[in-house]
């Protein structure tokens, strides 16, 4: 009877190792796929947060175009454009048309977020900011969407009705991510698709002496400026969510 009870305990005791040496095994299998599919996504995530600060640059650089040139309109308003081209006051002009917004993907940290897969993520910070990016970029694009209803509900509407766009050299308000219509060289390409119009003194004096576009340059100053702060903070955030993948990735792939 002894015997047997030690050979029934060895039975079980070698079962129960096998148990445990199976799940150690399949632990060690979860693990490594993990760690692979980790990597697969920080690559992904540094992909997506490159490009989100190119577009976060591009549209600090669009904003500072239309600072820079609101800021040349009021130097005429002040001193005259005698002397200056009329071709270089239209082109300070529409860039004050503009609407730059963010449009960076997400597509990976949307689907991190919704799969219930941001575990997989180890950085703990790195978690913490993608979890927030959404709410990080909504306030950006709310100061963003401040200027695009100033813009379309009452400037480009006040011009509309008080102005003859054809004697400002034609209406051409290109899409905001055509970034040639923020500087002053003439190599536009877009220009083939300009509605025809003359350059006449006297309407864009007419612009220049308006009480109400100084109002309107004034708002879409503080708008830009609001909106630029809120993109400095974002920009802020992709670079360092993006210092953090590059460290992770330095350490996981060897």
């Amino acid at each position: 009877m002894g015997q047997y009870l030690k050979y029934a305990i060895g039975e079980i005791v070698l079962v129960v190792i096998g148990i445990l040496l199976a799940l150690q095994v399949n632990n060690w299998n979860i693990n490594r796929n993990n760690a692979r599919e980790e990597i697969t996504l920080l690559k992904q995530l540094k992909n997506e947060y490159g490009e989100n600060l190119r577009e976060v640059n591009e549209k600090i650089y669009m904003r500072d175009a239309i600072l820079t040139s609101i800021n040349q309109l009021f130097d005429y308003i002040d001193n005259g454009i005698n002397g200056v081209p009329l071709d270089t006051v239209r082109k300070h002009i529409r860039r004050t048309y503009s609407q730059p917004t963010f449009d960076g993907p997400d597509g990976v940290t949307s689907e991190l977020l919704n799969s219930g897969k941001l575990y997989l993520i180890n950085n703990s910070e790195l978690r913490i900011q993608l979890s927030n990016w959404n709410n990080t970029v909504q306030k950006m694009v709310e100061e963003e969407q401040l200027l695009v209803d100033m813009d379309v509900n009452f400037y480009y509407e006040y011009m509309r009705q008080h102005y003859d766009s054809r004697k400002m050299g034609g209406e051409n308000r290109d899409n905001d991510k055509a970034v040639n219509v923020f500087r002053l060289s003439d190599d536009n390409k877009s220009a083939r698709y300009r509605i025809s119009g003359e350059n006449d003194a006297s309407e864009y004096k007419k612009y220049l002496s308006d009480p109400a576009i100084s109002s309107y340059l004034i708002s879409i100053n503080n708008y830009c400026r609001n909106a630029n702060i809120q993109a400095e903070g974002l920009k802020q955030k992709i670079e360092r969510i993006l210092e953090i993948i590059q460290n992770e990735l330095d350490t996981k792939i060897k």
